[in-house]
């Protein structure tokens, strides 16, 4: 793994887009038939006799007035004043080198679909991309550029001419002549909306200790998408939490997390040189195997779910009990596409085991018990949960902690540090732990809070959604 960069968040981001109709002219350059190329070639090199001609190609003279007569009439060959057949200056024209063959310019109709994003428009392809918009971060498009995007597609296909025709979207087949020129776009309509996703990663950058995103060409690169996903972020991230971490740290004996903590936030330069460490094996604890990032990132879920199979496993007539419970300090938790897989997986794992599909919970926040928006929203974002989703009113001492919790066998516990003023996106940091302190004392918590009631006078454990 390179050291250059120590990956914390993944999320989808979604950028409304357009698929349209374009119907467009376009003045191509084309080659001619064997005979009257090699005529042409000919005539190229020098002029020549009529006769001369016809024994050259083995015509009688009606035939070569025939082969002629398009060239003659068109204004690109002619008879000279001695009698012999030469190009004019128009014919001339059809050659770029003496070595070249002829290229006669023509217009050609066509009407094909072409897609661009309603932030940038940026070229995406011909095809739009099937799905819909849930577990993403999405990004706001101003509404006047949406009243106008069939004026701007217009414009940014005539702007990205040269890299449609690289892709091979622009013409039926490809040209050996280059990229043709537009003669004229006839129309443009749009006939779908869409949502293009770009998976983004959060990083530490462990040279200059600064928390950044991933760079990469395309869409990403352009300062109208990283403003707007700027401004979508600072929305969604939240305050800074640090006194909410600090108190469930402390509540767990978590030391070690509480020594990243300088100044209201996270020393990037101790977590990066810690992180680099654990991630190449040379992890200090031994209790506690420390944790850097998401528990959807590649690295981090195939570790904990492997454990988990391990468990499983291990005693198969076992019954089990398992919660995964979601922080509710920022609205980005499970907002990319590893999440549906990680609940899949749990799905599956348990619907073959002992334990059945009632073996576990997956829990998330809700601002209240009566906010049916929020519920919806829930079960479409973890819809693989099925029946095994439930609901909790928000605690503040729950707020920034996610937990995931095989009771009697291991714990996972990650806090996740929100501040849009230090952090564009969340950065969890946590433990695994088998630990039976560890995992009495993370039980003892939850529990502790899913059994509270509201200031409403409402339980805030909700039951299955």
């Amino acid at each position: 793994m390179s050291t250059d960069n120590i990956p914390l968040f993944e999320l989808d981001v979604a950028v409304p887009s357009q698929l349209y109709m374009i119907e467009y002219s376009l003045v191509e350059r084309g080659s001619l038939p064997f005979v009257p190329d090699f005529l042409l070639k000919l005539l190229h090199v020098a002029d020549f006799l009529p006769q001369e001609v016809a024994q050259f190609f083995g015509f009688s003279r009606k035939e070569l007035d025939h082969a002629l007569t398009g060239f003659v009439s068109s204004g690109e060959v002619e008879y000279r004043k001695d009698g012999r057949l030469g190009l004019t200056a128009k014919g001339n024209a059809l050659f770029t080198d003496i070595d070249d063959s002829p290229m006669r310019e023509s217009i050609s109709n066509y009407r094909k679909p072409f897609c661009f994003d309603l932030l940038t428009f940026s070229y995406l392809g011909i095809k739009s991309v099937p799905g819909r918009d849930s577990r993403t971060l999405r990004l706001k498009v101003d509404h006047e550029q949406v009243a106008e995007s069939q004026r701007l597609a217009k414009e940014s296909f005539q702007r990205n001419i040269h890299d449609i025709y690289k892709k091979g979207h622009l013409l039926k087949e490809s040209s050996k002549s280059g990229a043709p020129e537009i003669y004229k776009i006839s129309d443009c309509s749009k006939r779908k909306d869409f949502v293009e996703k770009v998976s983004e990663v959060l990083s530490l950058n462990a040279a200059t200790f600064q928390f950044e995103f991933e760079g990469r060409y395309g869409l990403p690169e352009s300062e109208t998408y990283i403003q707007a996903r700027t401004e979508a972020l600072g929305a969604a991230c939240g305050y800074n939490n640090i006194n909410q971490i600090s108190k469930v740290a402390d509540l767990l004996e978590d030391e070690f997390t509480l020594r990243l903590i300088q100044d209201e936030g996270l020393n990037a330069h101790r977590l990066a040189s810690l992180a680099i460490d654990e991630l190449q094996g040379h992890g200090a604890e031994t209790e506690r195997q420390r944790l850097y990032g998401s528990l959807q990132l590649k690295r981090n879920w195939q570790d904990v779910f492997e454990k988990l199979k391990s468990a499983l496993k291990s005693e198969k007539a076992e019954k089990f009990e398992f919660i995964w419970l979601a922080p509710s300090c920022h609205e980005l938790w499970g907002k990319c596409g590893r999440h549906g897989q990680a609940l899949s997986e749990i799905h599956e794992l348990f619907k073959k085991h002992q334990s059945g599909i009632n073996g576990f919970k997956v829990y998330v926040p809700l601002p209240d018990d009566r906010d049916s928006r929020a519920k919806s929203i829930a079960r479409r974002e973890n819809a693989e949960a099925g029946k095994r989703l439930f609901g909790f009113v928000e605690s503040e001492l729950l707020s920034s902690v996610e937990i995931l919790l095989l009771k009697d066998k291991f714990v996972v516990v990650l806090y996740h540090f929100t501040d849009s003023r230090r952090y564009p996106a969340p950065v969890p940091i946590g433990f695994f732990s088998q630990s039976a302190t560890d995992l009495a004392r993370v039980h003892s918590l939850m529990a502790g809070a899913l059994g509270e009631y509201t200031d409403a006078g409402a339980p805030r454990d909700l039951g299955p959604l």
